[in-house]
């Protein structure tokens, strides 16, 4: 395990820090947290081997940062960081949204930045919500662009791999239209469901009728609002539009009701439906890695559209490596793509682009093709 530093020992950088030193007791991971007493119970857990003072002292020597503190402080930390850290190391982030913060990354990092966002977390905070287990079997998003450097990618997939996720590259301007969508929004739209429950009279006499339905509905408006204030502020403009076009579903939904469109409203309904059951349908057995090959051209920007065409799939990369010709010009690009159906999907497409993907053995075509 290379030595890791942990810039923000909350729910993330703290459930981080659990799972790799459950992997490899032995791991060396140095923890920083502006709250000192977060860090403490962070080194009490066992989440961190040590505790600096300071971001600077926090990454000298280490050869992957992951910057786990709020959205909207990340892009200080890492100008911060920027003198202190090695100019080898690899730094990466958790934030809930991306496209600042990649391209301030890139700014001070170069290729070295891998923009990252676990999908996984509770609607409780901090240290002691922790959990070495957070990150099995969720999706962890990786944002690469022209600019990343794939030695520095894939450094952070096999990192995540070891956590358990399985890892989905997504544009970084795509990933804050999606998040908010399917988070950002959602946060909100719990909070305001409850806010209507709550108005109008007796708060308590009202809440304590809820049933099982509204506490589903509304579970996620337990959490922390400085958290969320530090989301919704770096990613704005995207939640605005989600929240708009919400706001214009439901008075379609209004108007469907008003006029008595039992058979459209039926209709939006089992939509719906479908949709969360289908979306949400109980996995079966966990699918088998396929490993894919393919030539590819020394240029920049190869690295992002291969990973991005997976992303737009929804495939698991959950390996990625780069294996140069000696010749130079060009290498041998191999993935390890989750399932075959998904490897299948992507080859089609990574073909459609001008890609030659070989099949067999990686081992064979490393050795004949270069």
């Amino acid at each position: 395990m290379d030595d890791l530093a942990i810039l923000g020992t909350g729910l993330i950088g703290g459930s981080i820090g659990l799972a790799v030193r459950r992997g490899e007791p032995g791991a060396r991971v140095v923890g920083y947290d502006g709250d000192g007493a977060s860090a403490r119970h962070a080194l009490e857990r066992g989440a961190v081997t040590e505790i600096r003072a300071s971001l600077e002292s926090a990454v000298e020597g280490a050869s992957l940062i992951v910057v786990a503190l709020p959205a909207d402080l990340v892009a200080s930390a890492l100008a911060a960081i920027r003198e202190a850290v090695t100019p080898s190391a690899v730094v990466t982030d958790v934030a809930s949204a991306k496209a600042h913060v990649v391209a301030m990354g890139e700014s001070l990092f170069g290729g070295r930045f891998v923009g990252g966002h676990p999908m996984a977390g509770s609607e409780q905070g901090g240290i002691t919500a922790a959990d070495e287990g957070l990150f099995e079997g969720a999706r962890w998003i990786l944002t690469p662009t022209e600019a990343t450097d794939h030695d520095a990618y894939s450094k952070v997939a096999r990192f995540v791999g070891r956590l358990g996720a399985g890892v989905v590259a997504v544009d970084p301007a795509l990933h804050d239209a999606l998040l908010a969508r399917i988070s950002h929004v959602p946060q909100v739209v719990a909070s305001a469901v409850v806010e209507a429950a709550a108005s109008g009279g007796d708060e308590k006499a009202h809440l304590a009728l809820a049933a099982n339905g509204f506490r589903d509905v509304t579970r996620i408006a337990a959490s922390p609002p400085d958290l969320w204030v530090s989301i919704l502020r770096s990613n704005p403009e995207a939640v605005v539009e989600g929240l708009n076009r919400v706001g214009e579903g439901l008075g379609r939904v209004a108007g469907m009701i008003e006029e008595a469109r039992w058979g459209e409203l039926r209709a939006w309904l089992e939509h719906a439906r479908t949709a969360r059951t289908e979306l949400f349908a109980k996995p079966g057995r966990a699918p088998e890695a396929v490993a894919l090959a393919m030539l590819i051209p020394d240029r920049p920007g190869v690295l992002a559209e291969v990973t991005t065409a997976a992303g737009k799939l929804g495939a698991n990369i959950e390996d990625l490596r780069i294996v140069h010709s000696p010749e130079g010009g060009r290498g041998l690009l191999e993935l390890s793509v989750a399932g075959a159906a998904a490897a299948g999907e992507l080859t089609g497409v990574l073909e459609g682009l001008g890609y030659h993907v070989l099949a067999g053995d990686l081992e064979t075509n490393r050795q004949g093709d270069l």
